[in-house]
């Protein structure tokens, strides 16, 4: 069931803004071994969602290109997708390797639910996995978000297994999902000083830390405990280290050319902002201890991440506000995962000593990155918590244990199903109010997505997804050209929309922007409504429309408003 809800809603969607880039650098890693394209993240998901592509007839990386020899990054993925090849052709074969990485991820939540709380709580909490707005939206896109989330929460989820029992079996899963967590997202690193503290914690304990040991008697001696947990966090920078340079093509530079091709040097602003940093990474990076593209990336990454243009509540700000994370994630979360997660987590905490050791595994590591992301400034989409959902689903399933009816059913034990019955069926409702639509999804509280640009936009919201939406309505009430600001890099001409551009339109468009043909219908991106990058839309273009009533929104992220005289 949940690949059918991805499948079908991401066929609905154009490419949202990182798409291009992630496919096209996915693609030149595997065809070419270059790495220049966007080194801002590790090379995992985007070389596995441009796998299927190797198998696509015809597909053309036009090397000859001068976007390629700049490096002109934007400018050559559009060229690639939409000039060069067929973009959906292209797109929805990557999208669907991303569905399998939430398939994994649902395993996994099932696994760790049915081994804490049983059976059934785990049936229903994967039946609650897959009415999750957030999760189905992202496993849908060609990005690192996903993949990430998926690793990570593996990652913790075989460390839970191993702090019970330390086998082979989940050593080995410990160490391929946190190996495969940091090739696909930098922000997987938190993971290490996450497990040091778990198992700590787990090694200061009363009880003896059964496993497969020599002699097969349980360590009991506190100092044998935390040699065992120095040892196996230690030791996961051996496939680490070599998952690094396997991704990388065994080989220090960008490029098979040599480091004297598109080598990476510390960016201004890297310098300016993280000078003690940048002087880290230059020793590695002088001394070839790991791939160039991947410690300059890392670099340039942490340095982006200080400063980046933010929307919240109807301000916009460069440095973003501490608590835009707790407000995306209480209006982006359907209100019954709400309900039952909070209630998990009462739950959870008064069992006090009895399940200690759980309950720090389920709830410590989402709590180290919702406060990350907390002290961070890259406010731009409830995407960057995205492992917090599984975690959630976890305490929702302490609720469901709670509530649901026993084999020898009394009054109370019916009330307590009716509940838990209550709670399945609001979220799946919300749910299915939104669906397919799932990435401008709010909760009921906030009055649903038809509010959502009132507290958030960008990838909550509006991600450049909705072209093809927007051609559905001008062919439904026969509109034969429209003026557009998109926010985006998908093109619009690509879907047959007659347009013209207007400020705040992608750098493809710019010797093309002008002023409104009107009278007209006026089609604006509601990232571009609310001004929240700067640049052709400096001057707050669209200030005299936030306040008119659009004749329609559609995909819940494109304005379109009929307008007889210039606004502005």
């Amino acid at each position: 069931m949940f690949e059918v809800l991805t499948i079908h809603g991401y066929r609905r969607l154009s490419a949202t803004v990182d798409e291009p880039e992630h496919l096209t650098a996915g693609y030149a890693m595997l065809t070419r071994g270059d790495y220049r394209l966007d080194p801002y993240h590790p090379p995992l998901t985007r070389m596995w969602a441009a796998l299927p592509l190797l198998a696509v007839h015809g597909v053309k990386l036009d090397t000859d290109s001068p976007y390629w020899l700049q490096c002109d990054e934007w400018n050559f993925c559009h060229q690639f997708l939409y000039q060069d090849n067929d973009a959906d052709r292209l797109l929805n074969r990557a999208r669907f390797m991303t569905t399998l990485f939430g398939v994994l991820l649902g395993i996994f939540v099932f696994c760790w639910v049915r081994e804490l709380f049983g059976f059934l709580p785990a049936a229903i909490v994967l039946g609650l996995f897959c009415a999750e707005p957030n999760l189905v939206a992202h496993s849908g896109l060609v990005t690192t978000d996903l993949g990430a989330t998926c690793f990570i929460f593996g990652t913790v989820y075989f460390a839970w297994r191993g702090a019970r029992n330390f086998t082979f079996v989940n050593a080995f899963g410990l160490a391929a999902c946190f190996t495969l967590a940091v090739l696909c997202k930098y922000s997987a690193l938190l993971l290490v000083p996450i497990l040091l503290a778990l198992f700590l914690a787990r090694a200061g304990g009363r009880t003896p830390w059964p496993g497969q040991f020599p002699g097969g008697a349980p360590l009991s001696s506190p100092a044998r405990k935390v040699l065992l947990a120095l040892t196996v966090v230690g030791s996961l920078a051996i496939p680490v280290y070599a998952g690094v340079w396997a991704t990388y093509s065994f080989r220090y530079a960008p490029t098979p050319a040599g480091i004297g091709q598109g080598r990476f040097g510390p960016e201004a602003e890297a310098v300016r902002r993280l000078p003690r940093l940048t002087q880290i990474v230059g020793w590695i990076d002088e001394h070839h201890l790991l791939p160039n593209a991947c410690v300059q990336g890392f670099l340039a990454s942490a340095a982006e991440a200080q400063l980046r243009p933010a929307y919240l509540l109807g301000k916009v700000s460069d440095r973003g506000w501490w608590y835009y994370f707790p407000v995306a994630f209480l209006i982006k979360t359907p209100v019954a995962l709400l309900v039952m997660s909070f209630v998990g987590l009462a739950l959870w905490i008064t069992e006090g000593r009895d399940r200690w050791l759980d309950g720090l595994f389920v709830v410590g590591p989402p709590a180290v990155y919702f406060a990350a992301a907390m002290a961070g400034h890259l406010n731009i989409g409830v995407r960057h918590i995205l492992i917090v959902y599984p975690f959630a689903l976890l305490l929702a399933g302490r609720t469901v244990a709670a509530l649901a009816p026993s084999p020898m059913q009394g009054a109370r034990d019916r009330w307590r199903g009716i509940a838990l019955a209550g709670l399945c069926l609001a979220q799946v409702a919300e749910f299915a109010v939104v669906y397919p639509d799932c990435l401008a999804f709010f909760n009921v509280g906030v009055g649903g997505p038809s509010h959502g640009a009132e507290y958030l936009v960008d990838s909550n919201l509006d991600w450049g997804q909705g072209l093809k939406l927007l051609k559905q309505w001008m062919t439904e009430n026969h509109v034969a050209r429209i003026n557009l600001s998109h926010f985006g890099y998908a093109d619009p001409a690509y879907y047959h929309i007659d347009y013209q551009p207007l400020p705040g339109s992608p750098a493809f468009d710019r010797d093309r922007i002008g002023r409104p043909q009107l009278p007209g219908y006026v089609a604006v991106s509601a990232t571009n409504l609310h001004r929240v990058y700067p640049g052709d839309s400096v001057d707050d273009f669209y200030a005299g429309l936030r306040n008119r009533r659009p004749v329609a929104v559609v995909g819940h992220c494109i304005y379109v408003y009929w307008v007889d005289q210039p606004w502005w």
